[in-house]
């Protein structure tokens, strides 16, 4: 009935495995549990290898990094049933009933996303605040209000979908770096026709960056926006949107004199113990125009 899918990076799953594999079993259904190491680190792999005695569930070590997009193609590629449930392996199932609350979905045409909560508490560590602070702003939100904006607010760490689908559309493998890869995932499989339902059956993120990783992160993903916008494969981001606004309305030379005038402000803010996300958004709008101008001027 259920291929559940997880591909590890730098992750011990064990926890995770064994939350899944209880609550499929008292289900009742048939299902699977398929495992994809992407090239961790041998502390992960070594607390992890036990997952290969486990009874339903494949673990396998790549010998090579296949990157966020070709693995999810290749656990596909792998599954034995018809019905697929991705997993990110930094996740925390909260729902005793995560399994079961999926269940009435199975054999729907659909992608079916269940979403993605952090933590009430901020985390201990003020290093790591930002990437929790945005999180829960920006990315934990209601069915109902997901729905409104399906693309938008699909996330590839917890979704259902009919095998076939993602064999017939995979995920864009030019993309092996971190951010965008779910947007513009999602927009494919819109402009194909397939409609994404969301429904309140979030997993908690538990993969919090510290602050500078998260930066860099944020980054890459800008990178990524860029590189598809100038391979014509350009994705509708609220980003470029206000960009352009800022174009439009000749405001461009004082939003750089506004960022270069308080760039050491705004930096600290960004790694402080009270980050905000407007330092956040400027941060990010700055680091676009000045990638964006790589880009037209040839330099990339």
């Amino acid at each position: 009935m259920l291929s559940i899918l997880i591909p590890i990076y730098n992750r011990i799953v064990t926890k995770l495995v064994d939350g899944i594999q209880k609550q499929c079993q008292k289900a009742k259904i048939d299902y699977e549990i398929i495992c994809f190491d992407d090239l961790s680190e041998e502390k992960y792999k070594k607390e992890n290898t036990v997952l290969s005695n486990y009874f339903k569930v494949n673990y396998t070590e790549l010998s090579k990094n296949l990157g966020r997009a070709k693995i999810r193609n290749w656990l596909a590629k792998s599954a034995s049933y018809e019905t697929i449930l991705f997993l990110d392996c930094d996740s925390k199932v909260v729902d005793k009933k995560f399994i079961s609350n999926y269940l009435p979905y199975v054999n729907k045409s659909a992608i079916v996303s269940g979403g993605r909560i952090y933590s009430n508490k901020p985390p201990r560590a003020y290093t790591k605040y930002l990437h929790w602070l945005y999180g829960t702003h920006k990315e934990s939100k209601a069915a109902k209000f997901r729905n409104k904006q399906p693309i938008k607010y699909f996330h590839s760490n917890n979704f259902m979908a009919p095998r076939q689908i993602i064999l017939d559309y995979p995920f864009d493998e030019a993309l092996s770096t971190y951010g965008y890869e779910d947007l513009l995932y999602a927009q494919l499989l819109s402009d194909s026709g397939v409609d994404i339902l969301h429904i309140d059956n979030p997993v908690e993120h538990l993969g919090l960056e510290k602050n500078k990783v998260f930066l860099e992160k944020s980054k890459m993903a800008i990178d990524n926006l860029l590189y598809l916008k100038y391979h014509n494969k350009p994705i509708p981001t609220n980003i470029e949107k206000v960009a352009n606004q800022i174009y439009d309305f000749g405001l461009y030379d004082d939003f750089i004199h506004y960022y270069n005038k308080r760039k050491d402000k705004i930096e600290d803010n960004l790694m402080s113990k009270t980050p905000t996300l407007r330092s956040l958004d400027s941060y990010k709008l700055y680091y676009y125009y000045t990638r964006r101008m790589d880009w037209v001027e040839g330099r990339v």
